[in-house]
């Protein structure tokens, strides 16, 4: 079921953020509750203590990440919606691998277009988040 919940955000997430530049805060808000609910229903009050504190975790970090500006705030939300579904040590590897493919994606491109360039980072969020779960 929470593979179901992962896929289903990551879609519409990745949907949103190519067509309209921005990843919406009621998509963020309804991942962020479903992965809660799921970790009570799956393992009860401990599990959902757990899942919060991956959420907290992962949001304080995105917020730093966003206060360098290596993150725009729908990116952090979006990592801090995944972290009750996938756990705080797969969030933070699905982070990392997402920042490298976004340095491989974006490096190259900057280099040849020799000024600033932007990149959707819910696609890889997506990429290294399904490569983690396959």
């Amino acid at each position: 079921m929470v593979v179901g919940l992962i896929v289903c955000l990551l879609v519409l997430t990745v949907t949103a953020d190519l067509m309209t530049d921005r990843i919406p805060n009621a998509l963020t808000l309804t991942g962020l509750v479903a992965g809660l609910w799921h970790a009570y229903v799956r393992a009860g009050p401990s599990g959902l203590v757990s899942a919060m504190m991956a959420a907290a975790l992962m949001f304080l970090l995105g917020l730093l990440l966003f206060f360098l500006k290596a993150l725009r705030g729908g990116d952090g939300k979006l990592m801090t919606a995944l972290a009750p579904m996938l756990g705080l040590s797969l969030s933070g590897k699905v982070l990392l691998l997402a920042m490298v493919l976004t340095a491989a994606w974006g490096i190259p491109r900057l280099i040849k277009e020799k000024k600033s360039v932007s990149v959707h980072f819910s696609v890889p969020v997506m990429m290294a988040t399904l490569m983690f779960m396959i």
